[in-house]
This record gives C-alpha cells, sequence and structure tokens, in this order.
C-alpha cells in the first residue's frame, strides 16, 4: 500500500477502525470516530477506489473491510455477528446444538416475530440451518469449526462480554 494514502489523519483514522472492527456500516464509523458525514464519505471513497478498503453490500447498507484480508465466506458471517442478536443466537446454538425454536426464544427477551426474523436471516446466509422433526424445528450451526474461527479471530470487533464468555467456554471445551 502507498503510505501517501493514509498520509491524512482522517484516512490513517478510518483504516485503522476498519482493520480493528471490519464490517463496520458508514453510521457506526461516522458515531466512533466524530466525522462530519460529508468528510468520512469523501475519505470512505477515496480509500474504496484505491482499493484500501472493500465493501459488501447488505441491501441498502454498505459493510467496509480492509482490501481483501478476509474470505467472501468471512465477511458474510462477520456481516452477520456484528449484530447482537444473530450473534447471540449463534452463540447459543454453538453450544446447545439442535435447539428448538421455543429453546432459543426462552433464552431472549425478544418477540417471535423478531426470533423468525433473525433465524431466516441466518438461515438464508447459511450459518444456521433448522430441520424438522415432528411439529417442531430443531436448529444448529451448519460449520460449526469455521464459526467459531471468526468468532475467535474477530472478538475484539464484537465488543460484547458474551463473545468473551463464547471464547472461555469454547476453549475449555477443547476446541
Amino acid at each position: 500500500m502507498d503510505e501517501d494514502v493514509l498520509e491524512l489523519e482522517n484516512r490513517r483514522r478510518i483504516y485503522q477502525l476498519v482493520s480493528k472492527f471490519p464490517g463496520m456500516y458508514l453510521r457506526e464509523i461516522e458515531k466512533k470516530l466524530g466525522l462530519a458525514m460529508g468528510v468520512l464519505e469523501y475519505n470512505i471513497s477515496y480509500l474504496e477506489k484505491r482499493e484500501i478498503l472493500t465493501v459488501e453490500r447488505e441491501g441498502n447498507r454498505k459493510r467496509y473491510f480492509v482490501g481483501d484480508d478476509i474470505s467472501f465466506g468471512d465477511k458474510a458471517t462477520i456481516g452477520i455477528l456484528r449484530q447482537e442478536i444473530p450473534r447471540r443466537i449463534v452463540l447459543h446454538l454453538m453450544l446447545n446444538p439442535k435447539a428448538s425454536f421455543q429453546d432459543v426464544l426462552a433464552q431472549f427477551t425478544i418477540s417471535k416475530s423478531t426470533l423468525s426474523f433473525h433465524m431466516k436471516k441466518l438461515t438464508e446466509a447459511n450459518i444456521v440451518e433448522g430441520e424438522k422433526e415432528g411439529r417442531s424445528t430443531f436448529y444448529h450451526v451448519i460449520d460449526v469449526d469455521n464459526t467459531a474461527r471468526v468468532i475467535l479471530t474477530y472478538k475484539a470487533s464484537f465488543l460484547d462480554s458474551v463473545v468473551d464468555r463464547f471464547a472461555e467456554v469454547w476453549g475449555d471445551m477443547g476446541k
């Protein structure tokens, strides 16, 4: 990378933040750095054009990553796991595989429709899979080892005590 690209303080701050917290949304970056939106958009555009930052679209929103340091699959997983409820669902399912919808619902203070929304998102992202048994659906994380690797590799970017506890339990399980 050409060092001149990061000679301006705002660009360097953006780069350092996205390096530390891959998959951040524009508004998250704005809040964390306290930059005016116009200044932020200009500098991010500059970094994108020079391929210092890459973008993954998620509907109408964009997630930012440093270059191609992270694989496409990991970017998608990080994108979803940066959201608190899906992250906690995945952590619960990793420690309690084959949990029913009702089992998962009992762990959270959210409505059935909110849980359904997040389960659908996790299923469509191929992170979680549901298997029908009679009238119940039981869920599990599809690739437990890879998902754990992503969580543990990027745990600092999630800023969540639940992730820290998961890392301890996962380590204690000899994984």
